[in-house]
């Protein structure tokens, strides 16, 4: 905003140190040669007319000198006309420009005007708002004083009130804490009592399923039993029938030998042959009926190995469930130990809850004591800085009146001074009295620049200080907010803690109840493993022996190839002796075929033998197996009728204790139900204060958000009200500046018009000179 005045004056001062200079030296040209000029043309003049009047006519010389007079007069006349136009010329084109400068600085004058009206209106309109501001914001804070001292008066009724609500909560708590731990005293009861129950059903059932098994294991001994008489007998039938076989193998074997005898006889050249042949074929038989007995042998090891594997499988489902109870029983004792872990962490957590929720509400308590009390300093402190804020405004206020006074009365010096041409006494004495007064006008503004700085840090500090209230009020409604909820949270966590240490009792006996049953199942694991290693040691016997019965049967069935050989090569030997010997030959073959047949029939009666033999001592070895059972399955029985027994005795002691707690209860509830009534009627003595303070904090709130705007709204116009003082000044002295600028301007123009005058009129005196010869008018 200063930038253009200050080249509209520095561009003004220029022009003046070019026009002024050259306007003197102008003046000072144009005053003797109009004299000398007019002196010279009338003594020629004259002399000429003189010379013509007296005589009567002029001599020719003197003409010619006359004229050469004439002549050198009129050129100099001319030449002085000349120049006298140019500056004439000149100075109408500087009064010109004279007057368009002076145009110029009255119309920047009216627009300077213009402006100074403006500003001051607005300065008007911000001092208006600035007073207006003040006025609410004194009356803010009477109205905030007032609701603090309400609220002060209602915190001080509502806190005995509190102290004795909280006592009866407490009370109230205490017996509801004790009935609580009663209460879960009967649940843990009534849930052992159930337990307890569901085991007695359990163990009854277990006992009856022991005398089942019992029984069914017995009648399965005697079924066995049963089944091995009539296995021995068929094992006898089956003797008896390989005795029969054998007997008819030798008849058949002693008719063949008749047969190939009466052979020999007829066919005496085939008897070699024949003899061969029928060595041969006995051979084969033999070959034949080893390879039987040992396929059959074979068949009944396979037959035994089956057996025991599927005996095997058994024991070894039973040992299989055997150990998945007794790993799920330990599955279970080891969850419920986790439960318990977990529970005990949990009641110990809750337990800290309820002590840190304590010590929150007390930290949070001494919190809110702290911050009213920080509150109550820091509002102090606002009212000491806004006392202080407004004496300097009011200083300053002083000061730009002094300021403005030293600045006209600068202004007024420096025109005077510049009124008075060369350096007079008086000049230097105005000079002296300016620069006093410019000392002065520094030194106001020097102070005036030291109060802005202190009105700009006293609304900084006081910006700083209600932001510091606004911060201590928000804390403050925050920490009376969580003192409300870790009131509220008290009874909650109690309640959590006491359920938290009932249910690690219960879990507790839970795992007691498991581990009495793990011994017994146990013992069971171990039978069922001792009879699956039985078993698997017989299976192991049983596999070991079947490799050698195969290789005998299959070294049988080698035998039996070759010797088929032996024989097809000796038949094929004597076919041209066939037809000789046909009816010898048909006999043996005939017979063969029956020797064949006894063989077969012989192979399958031992087959049947030790098959039959194997059965029975199959069923032998399960009976053995079946009658070790047995004592286990007693042992269970009588352990089972001991379990359901003691369990029974413990469920009436339970009852017992049942009965105590509930007793107990009753009177506990009596008690709770007046110390509850006590706490809702304090309860509803606290609640309309509760709402009071909570109105009144609302209020004040509000108070003091609108007192923060107030004084936000204040500083902006403080601000806008400073710019506004400051663009006035700056208006004032470019208006001060512009005048002095026009009254010096207007010198110029009636100086040039002067100038241009007297130069007028010496062109007007020089023409008539020239028009008459360069005689004068």
């Amino acid at each position: 905003m200063r930038t253009s005045p200050s080249k509209s004056v520095r561009s003004r001062r220029l022009a003046a140190a070019v026009v002024l200079p050259g306007l003197l030296a102008t003046s000072l040209v144009l005053v003797q040669p109009a004299v000398a000029a007019t002196t010279s043309a009338t003594g020629i003049c004259n002399g000429v007319v003189n010379q013509l009047a007296h005589r009567g006519a002029v001599q020719e010389n003197l003409l010619k000198a006359a004229a050469r007079k004439n002549a050198d007069a009129i050129a100099a006349l001319q030449a002085e006309r000349a120049k006298l136009q140019a500056q004439a010329d000149a100075l109408a084109a500087q009064k010109a420009a004279a007057d368009q400068a002076l145009a110029d600085l009255a119309a920047q004058e009216t627009q300077l005007d213009s402006q100074q009206a403006t500003a001051q209106a607005e300065l008007d309109k911000l001092t208006a708002a600035q007073t207006n501001l003040n006025s609410q914001i004194d009356a803010a804070n009477a109205a905030l004083t007032d609701l603090q001292g309400q609220r002060a008066s209602v915190a001080s009724q509502l806190a005995p009130l509190q102290d004795e609500l909280a006592a009866a909560q407490a009370a109230s708590a205490a017996l509801k804490e004790q009935a609580d731990t009663l209460g879960a005293e009967l649940v843990a009861n009534s849930q052992a009592i159930a337990a307890a129950q569901t085991e007695l059903a359990a163990l009854q059932q277990a006992a009856g399923q022991a005398a089942s098994d019992f029984a069914a294991k017995d009648a399965e001994i005697r079924a066995a039993k049963d089944q091995l008489a009539a296995l021995t007998s068929q094992a006898q039938q089956a003797a008896d029938a390989v005795t029969a076989a054998q007997a008819a193998v030798t008849d058949a074997e002693t008719q063949l030998k008749a047969l190939q005898d009466a052979g020999t006889a007829a066919a005496a050249q085939l008897q070699a042959q024949k003899d061969a042949v029928a060595a041969a074929q006995q051979a084969l038989a033999d070959r034949q009926n080893t390879a039987a007995a040992a396929d059959a042998a074979v068949t009944a090891k396979k037959d035994q190995i089956t057996t025991a594997q599927a005996a095997l499988t058994g024991l070894q489902a039973t040992a299989s469930t055997t150990q998945a109870a007794l790993d799920a029983k330990n599955a279970q004792i080891a969850a419920a130990q986790t439960d318990l872990m977990t529970l005990q962490a949990s009641a110990a957590a809750a337990a800290k809850a309820v002590t840190d929720n304590n010590a929150q509400i007390a930290a949070v308590n001494a919190d809110i004591t702290n911050l009213q009390n920080q509150v109550s300093g820091v509002n102090s402190q606002i009212s000491a800085k806004q006392a202080a804020l407004t004496q300097a405004q009011k200083d300053l206020a002083a000061l730009q009146a002094q300021k403005d006074t030293l600045t006209l009365q600068i202004a007024d010096l420096t025109t005077q001074i510049d009124a008075i041409n060369g350096n007079s006494i008086k000049k230097r004495n105005l000079q002296a009295q300016r620069d006093g007064l410019q000392v002065q006008l520094n030194s106001v503004n020097s102070q005036i620049a030291d109060k802005n700085a202190t009105i700009s840090g006293l609304q900084g500090d006081l910006k700083t200080l209600q932001g510091q209230v606004d911060a201590l009020n928000s804390q403050l409604a925050a920490k009376q907010q969580e003192s409300s909820s870790l009131q509220q949270k008290a009874a909650p966590l109690q309640a959590s803690l006491d359920a938290a240490n009932a249910a690690v009792t219960a879990k507790q006996n839970d795992i007691a109840t498991l581990k009495t049953q793990v011994p017994g199942l146990q013992d069971a694991l171990n039978q069922a493993n001792g009879a699956v290693a039985g078993k698997q040691a017989e299976l192991a016997t049983l596999q070991g022996q079947l490799p050698a019965l195969e290789q005998v049967a299959k070294d049988a069935a080698d035998a039996v190839t070759a010797q088929q050989q032996v024989v097809a090569d000796l038949e094929a030997a004597i076919p041209g002796l066939t037809e000789n010997v046909a009816q010898a030959q048909q006999a043996i073959t005939d017979q063969q075929a029956v020797l064949d047949a006894k063989n077969a029939a012989l192979s399958q009666a031992q087959g049947a033998l030790a098959a039959a033999n194997a059965a029975v001592d199959d069923k032998k070895a399960e009976i053995s197996t079946l009658l070790d059972q047995l004592p286990a399955l007693q042992a269970t029985l009588d352990t089972a009728n001991a379990a359901v027994a003691t369990k029974a005795a413990e469920i009436a002691s339970l009852n017992q204790l049942g009965d105590d707690l509930v007793a107990r209860i009753s009177a506990l509830n009596a008690q709770i139900a007046d110390a509850e009534a006590n706490v809702l009627d304090l309860q509803g003595r606290v609640k309309p204060l509760l709402d009071q303070l909570n109105s009144l904090n609302g209020q004040i709130s509000a108070a003091e958000a609108n007192l923060a705007s107030l004084q936000s709204q204040l500083t902006t116009v403080d601000s806008q009200l400073t710019a506004a003082q400051e663009t006035l000044r700056t208006l004032q002295a470019k208006k001060g500046n512009n005048t002095d600028a026009i009254k010096a301007q207007k010198l110029l123009v009636a100086g040039l018009q002067t100038q241009l005058a007297d130069i007028q009129k010496q062109i007007a005196v020089i023409d008539p000179t020239i028009a008459k010869g360069g005689c004068a008018a």
